[in-house]
């Protein structure tokens, strides 16, 4: 006799005839089975079942509600891998759970594809944002990607084609273990148009990934003809960025994003779970911004707007940097303030001696800010005498956001 509790029992690929003997006497046994559809329909009639969607709430409530009873959960492969069991943890004490994991989709597909796996990144865009995946293919060779029937292989491979990374190689295994098994290869560019069913492991190789440098020379990055000199310089950028504070999990707003300078070179800092959001009013600017991103496939979400109005669909960020304000620098500092997390810091450039004097008026009490003169000169080996060709000096203005009393 199977005690009453919660057990998440993994199915292989091969469905619940693949599932050890004395589990599937507890399924059977079960008071109460939850699952997918797919795994819910692999179940004798007269089971008593509850299907899992998203939102997960009412699943778990029910399994509050029914406490003293045998309830089972189907996951697909090992609950743990981006999984089931990872909701019910965090709401049901542990001591009620029992998890049963089963070899997982992803090891079945490495096997299928005769590939190695413990270099790789692991993601999920199983009812997750599609365009987190760019983040990943950006920083790794070599990525796998669950997919979804909504965010499926044709919609990953278009994300990653408009995004400059078509070269990229997609392996996909869809449906394993099931007769609709099937396995093929291609470039983004060439499975735009991909029929899966949905759920499948993609795995991602991309022999750039991760090689990009953090500091760019000037000259990499396309600017406009008319403003060839309207970038954050590369010395500048360097202090900038430095002065954001930035972690891995960061998450950037560059508001006034321009070529993209510091957005792309900030990006190299930020890991996939931080974010940068380059923001851009002008869209001569704008076009620019993207194409810069494409070259350096860098992990950058590129919005056309004019802030403050285009940020309230941003989330929260840890560091904001303005280059650009369009004649709103004040409202960018009030709303961007409010929405900073405490502790996070506002970097913003300034070239005019006079505007230093508006600064304790643009910033609340609950700022700490300093000024920072940067002056840099290059040597100009090219005349007869070497000399040093001085840059316009910059004012770097860091405010670091403290309690607002």
């Amino acid at each position: 006799m199977v005690a009453a509790g919660i057990y998440v029992i993994g199915v292989p690929p091969e469905g619940l005839k693949a599932v050890e003997e004395s589990w599937r006497r507890v399924i059977q046994s079960a008071d109460w089975v939850y699952g997918g559809r797919r795994l819910l329909n692999m179940l004798p009639s007269g089971s008593q079942t509850l299907e899992i969607s998203s939102p997960l709430t009412p699943v778990l409530d029910h399994l509050r509600v029914h406490e003293g009873t045998l309830r089972v959960v189907l996951a697909t492969g090992d609950p743990n891998f981006f999984g089931v069991a990872e909701a019910i943890y965090r709401n049901i004490p542990a001591s009620l759970v029992t998890v049963v994991p089963a070899l997982s989709s992803m090891q079945a597909a490495f096997a299928r594809l005769k590939m190695s796996w413990h270099d790789a990144y692991f993601g999920s865009v199983h009812g997750r944002p599609l365009e987190q995946a760019i983040s990943w293919v950006a920083r790794y060779n070599k990525v796998v990607i669950l997919t979804d029937p909504h965010h499926n292989t044709a919609a990953l491979a278009k994300d990653l084609t408009a995004r400059g990374f078509g070269e990229v190689t997609l392996y996909v295994c869809a449906n394993l273990g099931m007769d609709s098994e099937k396995v093929f290869s291609g470039t983004a560019m060439a499975l735009q148009g991909a029929d899966d069913d949905g759920f499948s492991v993609v795995v991602v190789c991309n022999p750039h990934g991760g090689q990009a440098v953090y500091g760019m020379d000037d000259d990499r990055l396309l600017r406009p003809e008319e403003q060839p000199g309207m970038m954050t310089k590369k010395a500048v950028r360097a202090v900038s960025i430095a002065q954001l504070g930035l972690s891995p999990r960061s998450i950037l707003w560059d508001i006034g994003a321009g070529t993209g300078a510091v957005s792309i070179d900030a990006s190299r800092v930020i890991g996939p779970q931080g974010a940068v959001y380059a923001v851009e009013a002008n869209p001569q600017d704008y076009e620019i911004l993207c194409q810069n991103i494409q070259t350096h496939q860098a992990p950058v979400y590129p919005i056309l707007g004019r802030a403050p109005q285009g940020l309230e669909r941003l989330p929260d960020p840890d560091a904001v940097f303005i280059g650009g304000s369009g004649g709103q620098l004040a409202e960018i500092i009030d709303r961007a303030g409010e929405r900073l997390h405490v502790g996070g810091r506002m970097v913003l450039t300034l070239v005019r001696f006079d505007h230093l004097t508006q600064l304790s008026h643009l910033f609340p009490r609950h700022f700490h800010w300093t000024v920072q003169w940067l002056s840099s000169a290059l040597m100009n080996p090219e005349r007869q005498v070497p000399r040093f060709v001085p840059e316009n000096p910059v004012f770097v203005v860091t405010a670091e956001k403290g309690v607002k009393q």
